[in-house]
Formats: C-alpha cells, sequence, structure tokens
C-alpha cells in the first residue's frame, strides 16, 4: 500500500469516526452503514483520479461526480437509476426540502425521516469530500481539521445536553491519527528534510516550521469552535417568551406535528396515545388539536413566532366570536399514555380553561399549550373546558369581510402566474356565491365528488410544487388535502390555515374514546367574522365534516361545474383578455411539476446545467493535464536558456533539461511508442528516428495532409531529436554540470511536431483526448534518478566526505 492510499483511507476513516457526532441528533442510527459508503466512495475514486494525474481541483469535482449518482440511489432508489435523471434530481431536492423542513420542526433526537437521512449523507459525503481534497489531495492534514471540527460543533450545539465525552474523544483521535498519517507519507518521500535546511538554501521556501503551522491552525480551530455555535440557529420556529414576571425569559421550541403525519400514519402498529371523555352531544365531533399552522412560505405551512404568557385562568374570548352566534360549553378529561410524548398539550378548540400539573406556557394565537423545563405529556391527565361553536349556514353567508389585521392569513409567497391559476381553479370550484359557499363548495369537491382517493403512500410535503401535483394527479392524505384547499381559500380571499392533531379515535365500550396514532389528522381552518376560526373537512373517508358544513348551500353555475374542472389543464391556450373570469378559467393553463414556469426551474437548470458542465470537465480533464504538464516543461527550458549567464545552481538546471526529455518521451508514449524502463537517451533516440524514417510513412492514415508541411516538420524532428539527447546525456554523465543551450525548447517543439506529423489522425485524437503518458506512477523517472545520484556525488567530492547514496535515491 502507498503512502497515499493509506493516508486516503485514513482520512475517509477520521470523517467517520467525527461522523459519530451525528448519531445523538436521530433517534435510530441505521442510516450510518449508508454514510460510510459515501465516504469509502469519496476515498476510492478520489485515489483513482490521483493515479491517473487529474489536475487537483478536478480531484474533488471528480469526487462529486461520484457521490450524486450514489446519493440519489440510496435516498431515492424509486426515482434514480444508474444515471442521474431531472426527475430523479427533482425528487432528491425534494426530499431535502422536506427534511429541511423537518429539522426546523424537531429537536433533537429527531424521528429519522427519509428527508434528515437524506441531509444528514449529503452532509457526511460533502465533509468527506473535503477532508479528502485537504489532507490527500492538497497534501495538508492540519486545515482538514477545520472542516471535521464543523462537523463535531454543529451536532454539538444542536444537541440540548452535548455530546459527552466518548463522542468527543472520537473525534479527536480521528484527528490525530489523520495527522500521524500524514506525518508518515511526509518521511517515506524521498528528498524532504527532517530538519530545517539552513537559511539561503535552495530549498528552503519549501519548508514552514510545524510550530508555526501549528499555531495558525490552533487559532482557526479556537476561531470555528466560538463562530459556529454561535451562528447555528436551534430552530427555525420558535416561540419567543415575553413574559418579564418570571425568573428568566426563555425560548420555546413547537414542534411541527405535520411533518410526522405519513410516519404515523404508515406505522404497522396502530399504537394507542390516549383515551377521552368528553360532554359533547355528538362526541364524534370532538377533534383534539395539537399546532396551527399560520404561515406559508410557498413550500411548507409553519407555526409563526409568537408570544407566549402564563397560562391565565379563564381564556380570553375566541377571536371575531360573536355572542350573536350559539355555543355550547363542552368539557373534556383526557388521559395520556406513559409512552406518548408530547410537547403540545391536544386539546378540543376552542378551549376556554385548562385544568392541567406541570410547567406549560400559553400561545394565545393558536390558543395552545407548550411544554416548558421539559415537561410532556407522558402519563398526563388534564380536563379541557371548550365551547362548540355552532354558527347556521345564513350567519357564515352574511359574514362580513374579515379585518385588515388577518391580512397575512390570505397572503401567498408564491410565483404570480401560479396563484392565477390556483384562483381561477378555486373560482371554478368555488363558483360565485359568498365565501362560505365557495368554501363548502371547495370542502364537497374533495371530499365527496369522487374525483380524489385518499392514499398514505404519497411523497411528503406540502409544497408548490407539491400542490400542482397533487391538484393533477388527485392522491395524497389529510396533509396534501388541508394543504390545497386552505390555499385555494387564500387565493379567494379567505383567511386560512391549516390544524394539526387527531380525529375523534373510537369509542369503547366503557363510553371513552381512544386516540391513536392511526388517527393522526391535519385539517384547514378558515376564518368568518361572527365565527372566528371554524373547521372544514376536505379529506374523503377521514373524520367528519361539522353541521355548519352539511347544510345547503348556494349552487354552482353550469360554467363553472366542478365536474368540468376535475383536471388542471397543461396544453390548453391562453383565455383571451377579455373573457370572464369562469370562462378564462376553462381555459387556463396550469403547468404541473414538469413545467417550465415556476422559479424552482432556476435551481433544476443549475442543477443540470453543472452536472453537464462537470461530465465535459471530467472528459476534458486529462487534455488539460497534459497540457499543463507540457507548457510548464517548456516554459522551464525558455527560463533556463535566459539564465545561461547567471550560472545557475545544478538542481536548478535538471528540472528543465530532464522535462524536456521527458516530454519527448511522453508525446511518442501518447501517439503509442513507449519506451522501455531501461532505455538510454541513445537507445530512445535510435528508436524515435525509425518512427520519423520515411519507412514509417505508412503509419499515418492523414491522407489528405500537405507533404510538404509533413516532410518539414518531420525533418526539423530529425534534426533536434539528437540534440535534446545530447543535452540529456551530458547533464545525466559530465563531470561539471553542463551550461544551458540555448534553443532546447524550440528543439523539444520540432521534435513533438514531427512525431504528430507521422501520426494519424486517430492516434492524434487519442493522444490528445486520452494521453497515455497520464498513466504513469507518480514517482521520478530513470534519468531523473540516474541525475539525482550524479549530483549527490558531485556534491559529494565537492563539501568533502559525507554519507553515501541510499540505494532508494538510484530506484
Amino acid at each position: 500500500m502507498t503512502g497515499r492510499l493509506r493516508l486516503a483511507l485514513v482520512a475517509g476513516l477520521a470523517t467517520a469516526l467525527t461522523s459519530s457526532s451525528l448519531l445523538p441528533l436521530v433517534d435510530t442510527g441505521g442510516w450510518i452503514a449508508q454514510g460510510l459508503g459515501a465516504i469509502l466512495l469519496v476515498a476510492l475514486v478520489g485515489e483513482g483520479a490521483r493515479r491517473i494525474r487529474v489536475p487537483r481541483p478536478i480531484v474533488g469535482l471528480t469526487q462529486l461526480a461520484a457521490l450524486v449518482p450514489y446519493l440519489l440511489l440510496v435516498c431515492v432508489p424509486d426515482a434514480s437509476g444508474p444515471i442521474p435523471t431531472p426527475s430523479s434530481i427533482d425528487a432528491f431536492v425534494d426530499l431535502l426540502r422536506v427534511g429541511g423542513q423537518d429539522i426546523r420542526e424537531f429537536t433533537a433526537p429527531a424521528p429519522a425521516s427519509p428527508g434528515i437521512i437524506a441531509i444528514l449523507l449529503l452532509v457526511m459525503g460533502g465533509m468527506a469530500v473535503l477532508v479528502d481534497l485537504i489532507a490527500v489531495t492538497y497534501a495538508q492534514a492540519a486545515p482538514a481539521g477545520l472542516p471535521l471540527l464543523a462537523l463535531y460543533s454543529v451536532p454539538a450545539a444542536l444537541s440540548r445536553s452535548g455530546l459527552g465525552w466518548a463522542i468527543f474523544l472520537i473525534a479527536a483521535l480521528a484527528y490525530v491519527l489523520l495527522l500521524l498519517a500524514e506525518g508518515r507519507e511526509r518521511l517515506l518521500r524521498w528528498g524532504r528534510p527532517l530538519t530545517p535546511p539552513p537559511v539561503g538554501h535552495p530549498t528552503m521556501r519549501q519548508y514552514r516550521p510545524p510550530a508555526r503551522g501549528g499555531g495558525r491552525i490552533g487559532v482557526a480551530a479556537l476561531a470555528v469552535a466560538v463562530v459556529v455555535p454561535a451562528l447555528i440557529p436551534l430552530s427555525a420556529n420558535r416561540l419567543i417568551d415575553k413574559n418579564d414576571n418570571g425568573p428568566k425569559s426563555r425560548r420555546l421550541t413547537t414542534i411541527n406535528p405535520v411533518v410526522k403525519l405519513s410516519d404515523e400514519l404508515n406505522r404497522a402498529e396502530n399504537t394507542e396515545l390516549m383515551r377521552y371523555r368528553t360532554t359533547a352531544a355528538t362526541p364524534g365531533s370532538v377533534y383534539l388539536r395539537l399546532s396551527s399552522l399560520d404561515r406559508f412560505d410557498g413550500r411548507s405551512w409553519q407555526p409563526s413566532e409568537r408570544p407566549l404568557t402564563d397560562v391565565p385562568r379563564e381564556f380570553p374570548k375566541p377571536a371575531g366570536l360573536d355572542s350573536a352566534v350559539r355555543t355550547t360549553e363542552l368539557t373534556t378529561r383526557i388521559e395520556a399514555d406513559d409512552n406518548y410524548k408530547q410537547l403540545s398539550l391536544p386539546m378540543p378548540y376552542p378551549a376556554t380553561q385548562v385544568q392541567v400539573k406541570g410547567t406549560w406556557r400559553y400561545e394565545a394565537e393558536g390558543r395552545l399549550l407548550l411544554a416548558d423545563n421539559k415537561q410532556d405529556t407522558r402519563g398526563l391527565g388534564w380536563t379541557v373546558t371548550s365551547l362548540d361553536v355552532e354558527p347556521t349556514p345564513a350567519q357564515l353567508k352574511a359574514a362580513p369581510p374579515p379585518p385588515p389585521s388577518l391580512a397575512p392569513y390570505v397572503a401567498l409567497p408564491l410565483p404570480p402566474d401560479m396563484v392565477d391559476r390556483v384562483r381561477r381553479q378555486a373560482l371554478k370550484i368555488g363558483g360565485n356565491g359568498t365565501s362560505y359557499d365557495r368554501a363548502r363548495n371547495l370542502e364537497e369537491w374533495f371530499a365527496r365528488s369522487s374525483q380524489f382517493r385518499y392514499d398514505t403512500k404519497v411523497p411528503q410535503g406540502n409544497g408548490a410544487s407539491a400542490l400542482e401535483n397533487f391538484l393533477e394527479q388527485k392522491v395524497g392524505y389529510c396533509e396534501q388535502f388541508s394543504s390545497a384547499m386552505a390555499v385555494m381559500a387564500r387565493t379567494l380571499g379567505i383567511p386560512a390555515r391549516v390544524a394539526v392533531g387527531f380525529i375523534p379515535g373510537t369509542l369503547q365500550t366503557d363510553l371513552t374514546y381512544k386516540v391513536s396514532s392511526h388517527d393522526a389528522h391535519a385539517w384547514p381552518e378558515l376564518y368568518f367574522s361572527g365565527a372566528g376560526w371554524i373547521r372544514f373537512e376536505p379529506t374523503p373517508s377521514r373524520g367528519n365534516s361539522p353541521s355548519y358544513a352539511q347544510q345547503d348551500v348556494a349552487p354552482v353555475l353550469p360554467s363553472a361545474s366542478p365536474d368540468s374542472a376535475d383536471e388542471l389543464p397543461t396544453k390548453q391556450p391562453q383565455a383571451s383578455p377579455g373573457a370572464t373570469p369562469s370562462a378564462s378559467a376553462s381555459a387556463a393553463p396550469v403547468t404541473a411539476a414538469g413545467s417550465s414556469n415556476g422559479p424552482w426551474l432556476s435551481g433544476r437548470t443549475l442543477l443540470i446545467g453543472t452536472g453537464i458542465a462537470l461530465v465535459v470537465l471530467l472528459a476534458a480533464a486529462p487534455m488539460l493535464t497534459r497540457g499543463r504538464v507540457r507548457g510548464r516543461r517548456l516554459a522551464a527550458l525558455t527560463r533556463n536558456a535566459a539564465a545561461q549567464g547567471s550560472a545557475p545552481e545544478p538542481g536548478d538546471r535538471a528540472g528543465p533539461v530532464l522535462g524536456g526529455w521527458a516530454e519527448v518521451l511522453d508525446t511518442a508514449r501518447d501517439l503509442g511508442h513507449p519506451a522501455s524502463g531501461a532505455e538510454t537517451p541513445r537507445q530512445a533516440v535510435e528508436r524515435l528516428l525509425g518512427v520519423l524514417s520515411d519507412r514509417a510513412a505508412s503509419d499515418t492514415d492523414d491522407t489528405k495532409a500537405e507533404p510538404v508541411v509533413v516532410d518539414a516538420a518531420v525533418l526539423a524532428a530529425r534534426e533536434a531529436l539528437p540534440r535534446v539527447a545530447l543535452a540529456t546525456e551530458r547533464l545525466l554523465y559530465a563531470q561539471t554540470p553542463p551550461t544551458p543551450q540555448p534553443g532546447l525548447g524550440e528543439d523539444v517543439r520540432a521534435v513533438r511536431k514531427g512525431l504528430l506529423a507521422r501520426a494519424g489522425r486517430g492516434r492524434r485524437l487519442r493522444a490528445t483526448l486520452l494521453p497515455s503518458s497520464l498513466r504513469r506512477r507518480g514517482r521520478p523517472s530513470l534519468a531523473e534518478r540516474r541525475y539525482a545520484l550524479t549530483d549527490r556525488l558531485r556534491r559529494r567530492r565537492s563539501d568533502g566526505p559525507g554519507p553515501a547514496p541510499k540505494p532508494a535515491d538510484v530506484g
């Protein structure tokens, strides 16, 4: 095993050990094996790229190019194949978006949802690329500790109780192993000094004192350790505690339960969570509410940041509820299971009084009770007094417009063209009646038109593209139904939000109701002046519709019948500017997720364009690398000739001259004329003169080339080749170092041009795109090792007796 391969494997091991700090962030750790696979893939691809002399910046791009298909196959196997496609990239981006929502909503340890796992695997793979690039490709193991420190600091900042000393020791051991491997690899390199060389020595500029570098790395590491945790938000959805009367102010995190809906509904075992007994005349209508999601950012529904106060003895009057609306007071006693842990207290809405033990805080806008000081619902019992609001359809139809303070509840930060399409669809479904009529028609269309199908086995998400997909495919579960109705209601000017909690549950023989994990549910709440926030049920075969939503409703006009609007048209022409709203709606084009409209296009186009550019760059990498090597060699020959009168040191001459000879041999190798390892410069001249001779003309397939040009180039190459070989022999075997010869760079160019002229089109193309010389191992050539021995013997004669040369110096 070579030192560089050993360093690559140790860099991967260091990343894997440090990645153990991610384990406390989720409640299960089975995903870590997939992360280790990503790290191993990055290490092997990086080593392969370095062996074929890929430029150092492109090594990292090569590793990323291999990492992307791996992540797609692991995270979205149903949408991905061996080659990434736009659909698989879209599925992965959507998964990352859902995972970001999960991270914002959950505190550690979060459930191991597919989105969170995808983000963790992406972090592990990205850090593996970064550590390998710094420690192995650029041979700087000490700075590679910075990404490892970041990989440790982020989980340490997110974890409530820290990561513990064991994980810290593992992460520290990983960095120490990386430093030791890098130091061993340096010692195995030929010619590296074990002690600092004297001042003024030619190699002094290549030496950096370890103490200075270690100090810089230490300062940078401390800075990262202090700054990173301070900059990382622990949660994007926090409720600000503005109570100044308590001993101190806290920032409490509320969980958005919508991200757990699919997990709960798809769980094989229907686990009992709680039981309740109520005084309601129709107990089956009691919904237990956990959270109110009132902020729609175009991708997801989330709770807003709002002030918290102490739990009042009696809650304020519900917003918007008028005394003319009939209400009935209910009492509900709820008992939670010992294993049911929830940080938001499930209650009927709107609650007016709660009797509960423990430390809780009150959020007035959503009328929620949130846990404080490590409080939760496990084994807890509480009694809730609430109101059963029973407005009549006539009262809801006569409701005045909502107050201006509810403007945020009708805001939709979506592309204007998409809002227009959804509004046209909502107008076709809702008709031309009052806001109540439109809300009822939307509910009827979703729940009872037989056009939609309830299915929990659909991808998670309630964002913009998911909304259009759902309205087109008409398959989903409560999350999609509630989100779609709330968005469509907002386009009609009706304030709307999404509530999350549980449907009534199952009646037991003792007249209690059992609520299980499969009873998790989401539903829209719409605001009507006089009645306040009231519930609707658009999800088919789930829950029940309230009494005010089961009575008369204004019929929909024939031009806007739901039956004629069951699909979102995708290829119909635009409506004329003078058309009526209902007529224009019937011809309005609404694109699905694959449309060319919408802001998501820029991200997808960027991903596809980056992938294409990366493929092109990887294909051109050998050609660019070979051109760079050739340019450096010829430039060094030019500088060497310019320094003829300055008497440079022997070590300064060896590189350009031997580099020129190596360029001749590499050009021949690329064209299919490789040299043996024991060939002398004179033997190489005889072999290449045979290639350049007249009898080799049959090797070319370039029958359309001009004979005069070819003959002139070949003749110049025959004359220049012996001069290049002679300069190499003098450097290798002369007793005193020869002076630089002017024109050696031109001779090398002439030999290259002649060899290319003798080759055919196919060989020239292969030599340009896939140069064989790049497949050599990264060790000095035989001529360079011979010169190293000769130069050391010259120094020994000039400096006096010294240590004998090591056998490794001559290969």
